[in-house]
């Protein structure tokens, strides 16, 4: 199993729509490999050099080292309230599981926010719960608020709460 089949695997099993946000295209409307460049990372996120676009109006104004971009063309979702997406992080590793999972939402109007993706309890990854607004463990039923405070459930310990910046062209996740 490659690494990209891994990480669509852990959208699926997370409730997530991210298997079909992967398939749409970038900003622009061309895909990297349209425009014959070099694609992001296996897991669909960019990995901390940008989206800028050739012949594009996306250029993200907060990148740098150890940030990682969910961009909105890739996650259409991210743009409405409720929405979610999570993906692979390479340099990263959370406290509790030593994954690279993070996962990123806007629980309400203008204001996002990311966090360490894999429950504490037994590491399986966590989705976002629009309804309840919070984070959901569909393992064991953990659960955690917009602080990564545990809320219920097994988890002996909260989520890794990470750095969000937002610009035009996506959610930008910063970590050590």
């Amino acid at each position: 199993m490659t690494r990209c089949d891994e990480c669509r695997r852990m959208l699926l099993g997370a409730g997530l729509a991210g298997a079909g946000a992967l398939l749409l295209p970038r900003c622009g409307g061309a895909t990297p490999a349209d425009r014959g460049e070099p694609g992001v990372g296996e897991s669909g996120v960019d990995g901390g050099q940008g989206e800028a676009e050739v012949g594009g109006t996306c250029k993200p104004s907060c990148v740098g080292a150890n940030t990682v971009t969910f961009p909105f063309s890739k996650y259409p979702q991210l743009q409405n309230v409720g929405g979610s997406a999570s993906g692979s992080a390479p340099g990263y590793a959370d406290p509790s599981c030593r994954l690279d999972l993070i996962i990123v939402a806007q629980p309400a109007a203008g204001t996002y926010v990311a966090f360490s993706a894999a429950c504490p309890h037994q590491c399986c990854p966590v989705s976002f719960s629009e309804t309840r607004t919070e984070f959901v463990c569909p393992c064991h039923g953990s659960t955690f608020d917009m602080n990564g405070a545990v809320t219920g459930g097994l988890a002996p310990n909260g989520l890794q709460k990470l750095s969000v910046c937002v610009d035009e062209c996506g959610v930008n996740v910063s970590f050590r």
